[in-house]
């Protein structure tokens, strides 16, 4: 990603889910987690199958998942945020663990992840756009809009270049050269 504050506004398709939505299984097949597979072109094809059997052939890049409480609940496995990052999407939610929060961050997905209320404010298939340097959601398809924390602008540069592999990597160049 570049420099330009125009990285962090996504727009595209609301993917509406609810609560207690589970990293295994719902998100991505568990035998990916098993075979610690996280090659985000491999993983994308089986992202939120356990859901929606026909996601991956539905959602597009720059389209935004929203859901509620509890997003990626369960054991915190980053396979399900490679998928995600594979089929270019990003994501907001009313609240999700640190584990799974964290793994959204290292593998370079962007997410709000405080969003109290969020789910009654789309539906499916609307046209939501997300600022997330600053949380603003405008759903274009009601003509609303509503603020939300963003994530902390630190976090915010590990998604920027990347993730954290692409973010350590940077930061070293950065120390050798000096």
């Amino acid at each position: 990603m570049t420099d330009s504050s125009s990285d962090f506004i996504r727009r595209g398709r609301c993917w509406l889910f609810g609560d207690n939505v589970c990293n295994d299984g719902d998100m991505i097949p568990f035998h990916f987690v098993l075979a610690r597979e996280q090659r985000p072109e491999i993983l994308k094809d089986h992202s939120m199958i356990g859901l929606d059997p026909e996601f991956p052939k539905k959602a597009a890049p720059g389209d935004l998942v929203i859901a509620g409480r509890r997003f990626a609940q369960g054991n915190a496995h980053i396979q399900a945020f490679f998928a995600l990052k594979g089929l270019g999407l990003s994501v907001a939610v009313e609240s999700i663990p640190r584990s799974s929060l964290r793994n959204c961050i290292n593998a370079g997905v962007l997410i709000l992840p405080e969003c109290a209320g969020i789910t009654s404010t789309v539906h499916t298939g609307e046209d939501v756009e997300i600022d997330f340097e600053t949380g603003k959601l405008t759903n274009h398809t009601r003509g609303n809009s509503h603020t939300y924390r963003p994530l902390d602008t630190a976090l915010l540069q590990i998604i920027r270049r990347g993730g954290w592999e692409a973010h350590f990597r940077e930061r070293l160049s950065t120390r050798c050269t000096a």
